[in-house]
């Protein structure tokens, strides 16, 4: 006779293997009506948890395992070396991993920490809808942290910053350079983060009497490549006042891509980005960006876990949104 799996009991129950995980584990983020119904199912199946297995997963490691989108973008370079430092502070170890933007292999990453154990897992979840899935199964098992992004309808630990503020900051400071007609450079609305910025990139400039047309909005990576396309796009279909980016490295691209046409910043138009990567204040041309608070999100993920190390199910999951600061810088300012 076969042997009963978790995936029979989530198949009777009608609910995912995460959902049956969660009850059996005794996680208190399940509703009576759901854990009624996988018990019941469990019964019905005599389905066992494996008590030697339960005991491994419980062993401590010592280690937290993160998972970031992407290592070439310099955002999440430094914010790992950040969290890096203060994990170590509380005898931690940090593993890192890189999903490469892809919700496929994320899933590979996240359950390959899984397999090894981690106490915690950080992740910044490459794709606000499919990345969903994953996350949800690794909190069933595992405490998680959102880091930066986030996954849709899934609740967690979570630390950030306030996206709409950072990208209402810039706009209202083009408004105040007179601009009135602005262009949009970011990438598609697959993240958590790329979708906030555009979104309010364009409410915020119909609130200030500045044109944002469709055709002015780009979307395509957060990268520097996307930005050199998109600055010759821009060109091509008459240039506006402002050029406002969604990542310091999509301006970056943007400057780059100027400078090959003779377009000058910030004398034929101004450009912002947003993050402040070191880059971003260059000698050659400084960059006006949002600067999100690195040290701070980093000191905040680490309290969170060491909370979670110490209390261990009485941890009370918190969403931590901080401000983040508008940074003037050339780019922007006409001379």
């Amino acid at each position: 006779m076969a042997r009963t799996t978790i995936e029979d009991v989530a198949r009777l129950a009608g609910v995912s293997t995460a959902t049956v995980s969660r009850v059996l584990s005794g996680s208190p983020s399940v509703s009576p009506e759901t854990r009624s119904r996988v018990n019941a199912a469990a019964a019905e199946l005599g389905y066992r948890v494996n008590a030697a297995a339960r005991a491994l997963r419980r062993d401590r490691t010592s280690t937290v395992g993160i998972v970031v989108p992407e290592l070439a973008n310099p955002f999440f370079i430094a914010l790992v070396e950040h969290l890096e430092q203060q994990v170590q502070g509380l005898g931690l170890s940090l593993h890192l991993s890189s999903s490469r933007n892809d919700p496929a292999l994320e899933a590979e990453r996240v359950r390959s920490f899984l397999a090894a154990r981690v106490e915690v897992l950080v992740i910044t979840p490459c794709h606000v809808e499919l990345s969903t899935p994953i996350v949800d199964e690794a909190r069933g098992l595992v405490p998680v942290i959102q880091l930066d992004q986030f996954a849709d309808g899934i609740q967690t630990d979570w630390v950030g910053i306030a996206e709409d503020i950072g990208m209402r900051l810039v706009m209202e400071h083009l408004a105040a350079q007179g601009v009135k007609r602005v262009a949009y450079v970011g990438a598609r609305p697959s993240d958590s983060s790329s979708r906030a910025r555009h979104q309010v990139a364009r409410k915020a400039a119909q609130e200030l009497g500045m044109e944002l047309p469709d055709d002015a909005a780009l979307l395509g990576t957060f990268s520097a490549e996307w930005g050199r396309r998109a600055a010759s796009q821009i060109a091509s279909g008459g240039l506006p006042q402002a050029v406002a980016c969604g990542a310091d490295v999509v301006a970056l691209g943007v400057l780059e891509g100027f400078d090959a046409l003779g377009i000058r910043v910030p004398d034929d138009v101004l450009l912002t980005g947003f993050d402040d990567i070191p880059l971003s204040s260059h000698p050659r041309l400084s960059i006006t960006t949002i600067r999100q608070p690195i040290d701070d999100i980093a000191q905040a993920t680490a309290a969170m876990i060491g909370d979670i190390v110490k209390r261990g199910a009485e941890h009370v999951a918190q969403q931590i949104s901080l401000p983040p600061e508008l940074v003037v810088r050339d780019s922007s300012r006409r001379r």
